[in-house]
């Protein structure tokens, strides 16, 4: 009865913005500053610029602007890789993301305390919090958990903030109960989407867009493993971050000035895909080897539910790395579902 009620309130808030006009934005840019407005706790970018109740994430009110940005984004003459991103964006709306406000690999609750020194929002903080609470609760009646890669980036998040000088009162009494409840929180089997109810299509759709074309995670397996026979074990020579607020993708790209402006802050409004693109000739006998174990690595996790430990093994044994970076590695696939793909070409058949 509840999963019924919220789909019907999701689709509600969706039509009711049908009506409303998407000729707010003068031009693309100016659609693209407010929605990195309304992700600024998500994606700070900067400075935090007043709070409002729609920049809170993944609540109704965020949700709902974000809908209606989208929309006008869509009225412009978008390039085929915006256009593409933006479908890509507006399909994910309707997968099951909203039930996890608080990404596990995204410092929120610290951006939200960093601008707390500025202006008191302790208040909407705390609130921030418990419906985080109130959303795992309802999602687990809908068979949406969190994995146990995600439970345990929550948990020291949490910590972490619970050990903050002079932090408000209200937030340390609502970060209390909900360091509680995670710490009876069981989390669910497969740390990828397949786990998830509604969890397959989710992944396919990511699979759509990084590799830029249809295919079924199966049939990408195979061809991923037979070009990985004829390859040799290869060195890593990448310098991880210490956390995995930027992907792996991303980080690879670093050196590249990347000029491309996307939609989503996760890609940190970045065109990635396009990136890599431009770096293709570039790219070293070891560079593919890792892209190709990061596709076959990103499979066995997110459909063939493979545990963190069968990933890290298949990562070893194609490439030269310590424990440590088989571990990022295997957590940057499951924050960052299907982003290898974008080298989806080296299985093109020469």
């Amino acid at each position: 009865m509840i999963k019924h009620l919220l789909t019907v309130c999701f689709l509600g808030f969706l039509l009711s913005g049908c009506g409303e006009s998407h000729t707010q934005y003068q031009t693309k840019d100016h659609a693209l500053q407010t929605l990195q407005t309304l992700n600024q706790l998500l994606k700070t970018n900067g400075s935090i610029k007043q709070v409002s109740e729609e920049q809170w994430p993944f609540t109704n009110a965020y949700l709902e602007k974000r809908h209606l940005i989208y929309q006008g984004i869509n009225t412009f003459d978008l390039e085929p890789t915006e256009q593409r991103l933006l479908d890509y964006l507006i399909i994910a709306e309707r997968f099951p993301e909203r039930y996890f406000p608080w990404p596990a690999h995204i410092p929120v609750l610290e951006n939200m305390l960093n601008y707390n020194q500025t202006l008191d929002i302790s208040q909407q903080i705390a609130s921030w919090i418990n419906f985080n609470q109130q959303q795992l609760i309802l999602a687990k009646e809908s068979n949406l958990k969190l994995n146990s890669i995600e439970l345990g980036m929550l948990k020291q998040q949490v910590s972490v903030s619970l050990n903050r000088p002079s932090l408000p009162s209200n937030v340390q009494l609502a970060l209390q109960g909900f360091n509680e409840y995670l710490l009876a929180y069981i989390p669910r089997g497969s740390a990828g989407l397949h786990g998830l109810a509604n969890g397959g299509p989710w992944y396919q759709s990511k699979l759509n867009y990084f590799s830029g074309m249809t295919k079924p995670p199966l049939n990408w397996l195979v061809a991923v493993q037979s070009e990985l026979k004829v390859r040799q074990r290869e060195s890593f020579g990448l310098t991880l971050a210490l956390d995995h607020q930027y992907s792996v993708l991303e980080q690879w790209l670093k050196p590249t000035a990347i000029e491309s402006i996307g939609f989503d802050w996760a890609q940190n409004y970045q065109d990635l895909t396009k990136a890599v693109l431009s770096k293709k000739s570039e790219l070293t006998a070891p560079d593919q080897v890792f892209w190709l174990a990061m596709m076959e690595t990103d499979v066995g996790i997110h459909y063939h539910a493979w545990t963190p430990q069968q990933a890290k093994v298949n990562l070893l044994k194609h490439l030269s790395l310590t424990p440590q970076q088989a571990q990022y590695l295997v957590e940057d696939i499951v924050f960052y579902p299907g982003s290898s793909f974008s080298f989806s070409f080296l299985l093109d058949k020469k």
